[in-house]
């Protein structure tokens, strides 16, 4: 079989000229007869920044964006998950590089990304959904965090600080309004503190969002199927799990935010205007974070609230 002959990109506008290039269909033709994988179908997704290719209905090819970590991070996170958890994770095959560019072969999941059947799931099945997922994550933090793993950063602490010195930048990229821009910095001093100074380290998914939980139809009703995505997985502090799910799933829903929560484990006492907080600030500090977007997501006119106001639009659980 000819060579590919991938391109070199330097930066990440280079990366988008060649993302929907013909040349990765051969390198993942390329993938499959060097691991002597054979097929009917090679389908390209749509979806996500990486490059992906559905091998029939049975396995997938994931070539990595050279412009994050998220290769040693992704298969780091599936070789600890994989059977740890009540729902189906994939489970990690191979692993290799083609022309300087990083992949890994795993099983595809049964099911939906959520995102595609939400708008029809009735609020019943919405909430067993929810709950699964507070179970799962609570179940998934339990298992013993793999801190000898230098790429899931176990130094969170790092992590946060990180993020606090660039989030009013990258606030401003994402096109946020002005208020927000001058209030972000008092927010994020005063809230750090809020974060507890001892506590145990667990392994996050750290990107629960409506793309990467799988549903299927079962008997009439909606029911979680497996969880994907894993190249945003790091070890930290359990409640940044929630930003994701909480935001970009059920954003603004109290009755949605709150089973999650409780079945995680939290009480009703629990649910008050501190934990409110410590989520804002970490829905800031969240490695992907757009609170314009997330703003929108609620409603147009949602941009031009205060910041504090937006805090109360989506996270809408307190007791």
């Amino acid at each position: 079989m000819m060579r590919p002959k991938l391109p070199v990109v330097s930066d990440i506008a280079a990366y988008h000229h060649y993302f929907n290039d013909e040349v990765w269909e051969t390198a993942a033709a390329t993938i499959c007869a060097r691991h002597k994988i054979s097929y009917m179908c090679l389908r390209r997704s749509p979806q996500g920044e990486n490059i992906i290719f559905f091998i029939d209905d049975a396995l997938v090819i994931k070539i990595f964006a050279p412009f994050r970590e998220n290769f040693l991070r992704e298969t780091a996170a599936l070789e600890f998950t994989h059977g740890t958890l009540g729902i189906e994770t994939p489970e990690l095959l191979f692993v290799g590089d083609v022309e300087g560019w990083q992949y890994l072969i795993m099983t595809k999941l049964r099911g939906h990304a959520s995102r595609e059947v939400w708008e029809s799931i009735q609020l019943p099945d919405r909430l067993e959904i929810m709950t699964r997922l507070g179970v799962a994550m609570n179940e998934l933090h339990k298992a013993k965090a793999p801190l000898e793993q230098d790429a899931l950063n176990p130094d969170w602490r790092g992590f946060i600080k990180r993020q606090a010195l660039a989030s009013v930048e990258r606030q401003r990229v994402c096109g946020a309004n002005h208020q927000w821009l001058e209030s972000l910095p008092a927010l994020i001093s005063a809230r750090l503190k809020m974060l507890p100074e001892n506590y145990e380290q667990v392994f996050l998914h750290g990107d629960i969002h409506a793309g990467n939980v799988l549903l299927d139809e079962e008997g009439g009703h909606w029911r979680v199927t497996g969880l994907i995505d894993f190249g945003d997985s790091l070890c930290g502090f359990h409640e940044y799990e929630f930003v994701a799910p909480g935001v970009l799933m059920v954003q603004g829903s109290r009755e949605l935010q709150r089973a999650m929560l409780l079945a995680y484990g939290y009480t009703e006492a629990q649910l008050d205007l501190n934990l409110r907080a410590r989520l804002m600030l970490l829905t800031v500090l969240y490695e992907c974070s757009d609170l314009r977007k997330y703003a929108l997501r609620l409603a147009p006119e949602a941009v031009h609230l205060t910041l504090d106001e937006l805090e109360a639009a989506i996270w809408a659980f307190t007791t």
